[in-house]
């Protein structure tokens, strides 16, 4: 009977990010922006997260 109950589901993600000066980044999904930049020993101004740490948040969540 569970063979009978096939559901099927589409998952669709849009986001956009754009390279800023130096190191930051700006990216949008569903309305949020989220901003990103990398320390200053890789040539950005740490004035962000830097991507790794948002992917880390990512797995928390």
């Amino acid at each position: 009977m569970a063979d009978d109950m096939i559901v099927k589901r589409e998952v669709v993600m849009e986001a956009d990010a754009e390279m800023l000066e130096r190191q930051q980044k700006r990216g949008e999904a569903r309305g949020f922006t989220v901003m990103c930049d990398e320390g200053g020993r890789i040539g950005g101004d740490n004035t962000a997260p830097p991507p790794m740490a948002y992917f880390a948040l990512s797995i928390g969540f």
